[in-house]
């Protein structure tokens, strides 16, 4: 993230390296100093909230280890530092997180979290071009074969699914 010139410039590099890059479709610069300029606004803004502690454990992507308290600041430096996703992954691996699912609107974040961990295994819940209730469908299903425990009777409450016998052998 930074001046467009100079991320393009990185980029080429790491494709001369045989590297894969890949180019966000973002609105601002974050995590950048480009964005200090509207730094004091948002610390106004972000400081009118109320904070609760986290009830599920979150890993941060701003130190790339557990988080247990959300305060205005915490989210100024967001918008400006680094992005601490490798960190972010290692922590969750150190706490015996081997499966990942990536709840966001395509598989970037998943074939970036491969590259982080030794043995992770990730499932994008979606992905471009696909419609949304397939691909769920889709993860759902490769996470349960992954031996993931699924809760089938909640993911198909309300659309009248049901259970049907199935052949055991191929020509039946």
């Amino acid at each position: 993230s930074g001046a467009e010139d100079a991320v393009l410039e990185i980029a080429e590099v790491f494709t001369r390296q045989g590297r894969k890059t890949s180019r966000l479709t973002v609105s601002h610069a974050f995590h950048s100093p480009l964005m200090d300029t509207v730094l004091a606004d948002f610390a106004r803004v972000v400081g009118g909230l109320r904070f609760e502690t986290p009830r599920t454990p979150v890993v941060s992507n701003l130190t790339g280890e557990l988080i247990d308290t959300y305060t205005p600041d915490y989210w100024v430096r967001h918008v400006r530092e680094a992005v601490r996703f490798t960190d972010g992954i290692r922590t969750l691996g150190e706490l015996g997180v081997t499966t990942f699912v990536e709840t966001g609107p395509g598989g970037v974040l998943s074939a970036m979290a491969q590259g982080c961990l030794d043995g992770a295994v990730t499932v994008p819940s979606t992905r471009s071009g696909s419609p949304e209730p397939e691909a769920i469908t889709g993860a759902v299903a490769r996470l349960h074969v992954l031996g993931v425990p699924v809760d089938w009777a909640a993911f198909f409450a309300g659309r009248g699914a049901r259970r049907a016998e199935v052949p055991t052998y191929a020509f039946q």
